[in-house]
């Protein structure tokens, strides 16, 4: 499919659109601003960081009956 054909499903399917809850959901999605991935990258967390609070968060569980 063309990415002409495409924009043109989408447009139709946005015309059909009656919930304006779906309708909130994509223009927030269009007012986004660009993704910034370098940015994003320096406030990740590592994989370490990751799995000690995953571990943290397992072992706070109330694992009693």
């Amino acid at each position: 499919m063309s990415l002409a054909s495409e924009k043109s499903e989408i447009i139709k399917w946005i015309h059909s659109l009656e919930n304006p809850a779906v309708i909130d959901e994509i223009k927030k999605i269009r007012s986004k601003n660009s993704f910034d991935f370098e940015k994003e990258w320096k406030e990740g967390i590592t994989i370490s960081e990751a799995r000690k609070k995953t571990s943290e968060f397992i072992k706070s569980l109330n694992w009693k009956k």
